[in-house]
């Protein structure tokens, strides 16, 4: 089993419990930085994985085909974690990661714990409130959108259809023990605390 752990902005204090107590019971944590491995070590011996920062896409895909065969060595046989600054699914190396891990060892299961990423982060060390939309971007295409309080998802899915979304997954009441994740056929009502993902399509 591979699990990423979010580890929050920096402040060893913003990381969660769960975090803290996934670092302590993996057989083996991979870090992509030392930022990550500073803030891994007071609950484990982290292993420094290197992903360098160059454009040739086969060297790319040869490091990174690299090191998941290397957490996927100790992922088919136990629990292990690959731990991140922020939250390992926003715009993280764990998500590339877990994407090739899919792809070659589909056998082994990847879950995540989610962190304190940096929209929040900066929200609250620039005192400001993020009150209504916003828009969070790296400069790459707009793929997915995320919709709040989706109290009415088939209603937003029609619209989001007509501008070039058509894949939707619904979540109620998350990480909670009400917790519903629908995907396929959406409800015309959800609870307030809903929220759609609605993505395009990778062919």
């Amino acid at each position: 089993m591979l699990i990423g752990i979010s580890l929050g902005p920096g402040d060893p204090q913003l990381m969660t419990f769960k975090a803290a107590a996934a670092l302590r019971e993996c057989t083996k944590v991979f870090v992509p930085g030392e930022m990550a491995a500073d803030l891994a070590r007071p609950y484990c011996d982290p292993v420094l994985l290197e992903f360098p920062m160059i454009e040739d896409p086969k060297e790319l895909d040869r490091i990174w085909h690299e090191n998941a065969r290397a957490v996927a060595g100790f992922a088919a046989e136990g629990m292990v974690g690959f731990a991140c600054i922020g939250d390992v699914n926003t715009f993280s190396t764990f998500s590339h990661l877990k994407q090739v891990m899919r792809k070659g060892w589909p056998e082994i299961r990847v879950e995540s714990i989610p962190g304190v990423g940096a929209v929040p982060a900066m929200a609250s060390r620039f005192d400001v409130a993020l009150e209504g939309s916003f828009e969070v971007s790296d400069g790459s295409p707009v793929e997915t959108v995320i919709r709040m309080k989706a109290t009415r998802p088939l209603k937003l899915a029609s619209e989001l259809r007509l501008r070039g979304f058509d894949d939707f997954i619904l979540g109620t009441r998350l990480c909670t023990p009400e917790e519903r994740i629908i995907r396929g056929e959406l409800p015309e009502k959800s609870d307030y605390f809903s929220v759609l993902l609605a993505r395009r399509r990778r062919l």
